[in-house]
């Protein structure tokens, strides 16, 4: 579990990305291409399906939300230890229905799981290794949440109104 860009400030300013997610060298690509494409949303990492569902529930460690604020955005891997990323959709899907919350599955050889991301209640499937381009339009689909551009860069914040 990391927490990317946890100053409390941001935090308390911007939404959470959770990117739910256990190989260290996916992290690392998707980190890189936030900080390529300014991204100023702090960005909490998990490694299971377990943690995911603990940081959502907000319990243990994660009972915390001024250090693990609720996310506006989850990105998922399909391949967890633990179960799978379709387990963490079908946890949201049924226990978050009425949370406004993107979801969006990450694979980077399950590309035929497209289908199945979807049925699951997946808002958007995109293949790893992430582009600027491929996050903007996933997060364009995404109800009630935008990216907005600023002095600093881009953010996901909700659209109200």
């Amino acid at each position: 579990m990391r927490c990317l860009g946890a100053d409390t400030d941001k935090l308390k300013r911007y939404e959470t990305i959770l990117v739910v997610e256990n190989d260290a060298d996916d992290v690392l690509l998707l980190e890189k291409m936030f900080e390529k494409a300014r991204i100023t949303n702090p960005m909490q990492v998990v490694a299971t399906v377990e943690d995911a569902i603990r940081y959502l529930k907000g319990e243990g460690v994660f009972k915390d939300r001024k250090n693990y604020p609720f996310p506006i955005l989850v990105f998922v891997d399909v391949h967890l230890r633990g179960g799978t990323g379709y387990d963490v959709i079908d946890w949201v899907r049924r226990d978050l229905r009425d949370v406004m919350m993107g979801v969006v599955v990450l694979t980077g050889s399950d590309v035929k799981g497209v289908r199945t991301a979807y049925r699951k209640g997946a808002d958007s499937f995109l293949v790893k290794p992430l582009k600027f381009e491929d996050f903007q339009n996933a997060v364009a689909g995404l109800r009630g949440i935008r990216l907005a551009e600023t002095k600093a860069g881009f953010h996901l914040e909700y659209r109200f109104g």
